[in-house]
């Protein structure tokens, strides 16, 4: 059986248990079945969201696969290697070296306003190593790095990972209490570029730039601090702010442009001294996006309806708009200012229109504009045909407004 399916039955189990004992003592109340029934809703939604998800980031990585980069190269000398070396210092590298000084910037910069301080007090990520998908050198390096690669890495933890995340809960929300919680399994999935500066002298390594090409798959399961209870990111509320947290933190972190750097001779020194930070651009843009309206569309459904919504992306910036119920020609004029890092890079905001199911969200096409063709200034009223689709068209409009670089210098310095 799955593990996700065995987990879900755990829930209905435990709602049926309580209504049983209950009802053995006359104290089961309508609105027992009711809150019951709601719980389960959201339970189940909160499943078929992690299924979308996934299913989203497998047509992602498929779609990266047929890419064909005549410069990769074969990583089976470089798994090799990290199964040799992990286990005997590799993996205490990264755990208490690494991670353990991270982790805290992460959890004080990025806590929800229940939690007034969180503590790693003990981590260890497993037996199983990283595993790389290929390699490649980037032919042209960015800034005075000297090498840049960009690195399909898949790291999920062994059975054996253990972590420990103790948490104070603000005075308002929990009494000032502490919890606990284990972290028992972690996946991370995507594109690494690292960017390396060398030295002409020890520890010849100057300097490391590590981020995402594009924000990763990420899962992590978290449980009481008894082995054997549920998984904490399954429940209903605790799921949905933790799901932001890790998203917020990776995209405004670490997906490109944005960048961990690492001074390497300040990590190999026996001084105590901060060895990295996170260099995260200023927009040189924004660009505000109204999604209009939407015509000629096809039904998915066999009542000749849909329930659609518009999701898009740009860069490591995602945005939804509302599901309008049963319509063909839906109208949302709705608006989203949208950052721009960097010109360097394509823009290209991608946009799909999808239909609201209750496991898995129809396409209904999907379509996509080149933001830097549009930097005059002007409001672009744009009808884009939707693709991989008989029918359908999306009125959309575009603004790119210019950032005055003068404002920040005179607000930063």
């Amino acid at each position: 059986m799955d593990v996700k399916q065995g987990s879900m039955i755990h829930h209905v189990g435990m709602v049926l248990l309580l209504i049983w004992l209950l009802s053995s003592f006359d104290y089961c109340h309508p609105l027992a079945y009711f809150i019951s029934f709601i719980y389960l809703y959201k339970v189940h939604d909160r499943y078929a969201m992690r299924f979308r998800r996934k299913v989203h980031f497998e047509e992602r990585k498929h779609a990266n696969q047929k890419r064909v980069l005549s410069d990769s190269e074969s990583v089976r000398w470089l798994n090799h290697i990290m199964e040799s070396i992990w286990p005997i210092c590799m993996e205490e590298i990264v755990s208490q070296k690494i991670l353990l000084p991270i982790i805290p910037w992460f959890l004080q910069k990025y806590k929800p306003w229940t939690v007034k301080e969180a503590v790693i007090q003990t981590i260890y990520l497993g037996r199983s190593p990283p595993m790389f998908t290929e390699m490649r050198v980037c032919r042209q390096s960015s800034g005075d790095d000297h090498l840049v690669l960009e690195l399909g890495m898949n790291f999920r933890t062994a059975d054996d990972m253990n972590g420990v995340l103790a948490v104070k809960l603000t005075k308002r929300f929990g009494f000032g209490m502490w919890t606990k919680m284990h972290l028992t399994g972690m996946h991370v999935e995507g594109k690494v570029l690292v960017g390396v500066k060398f030295l002409p002298k020890w520890p010849f390594l100057g300097r490391l730039r590590v981020c995402f090409v594009e924000p990763p798959y990420f899962q992590m399961t978290v449980k009481p601090i008894f082995a054997n209870g549920f998984d904490v990111t399954e429940l209903p509320g605790i799921a949905g702010w933790l799901d932001k947290l890790l998203t917020l933190a990776f995209e405004e972190t670490l997906v490109e442009p944005n960048m961990l750097v690492v001074d390497m001779e300040k990590f190999v020194s026996p001084e105590t001294e901060s060895w990295f930070c996170v260099d995260a651009k200023e927009p040189v843009a924004y660009t505000l996006v109204e999604i209009v309206e939407a015509l000629d569309m096809k039904p998915s459904e066999i009542n000749g309806t849909v329930d659609p919504y518009v999701k898009g992306q740009l860069g490591a910036y995602r945005f939804k708009t509302k599901t309008l119920r049963k319509t063909l020609s839906p109208k949302w004029q709705e608006e989203f200012k949208i950052p721009i890092i960097t010109w360097e890079s394509l823009n290209v905001l991608m946009i799909q229109v999808r239909d609201k199911d209750h496991f898995v969200d129809d396409i209904l096409g999907d379509c996509s504009v080149k933001i830097n063709d549009l930097r005059d200034g002007q409001r672009h009223e744009l009808w884009l045909p939707l693709h991989n689709i008989k029918s359908g068209r999306l009125h959309i409009t575009i603004r790119v407004t210019e950032v005055d670089r003068k404002v920040f210098s005179i607000y930063f310095f």
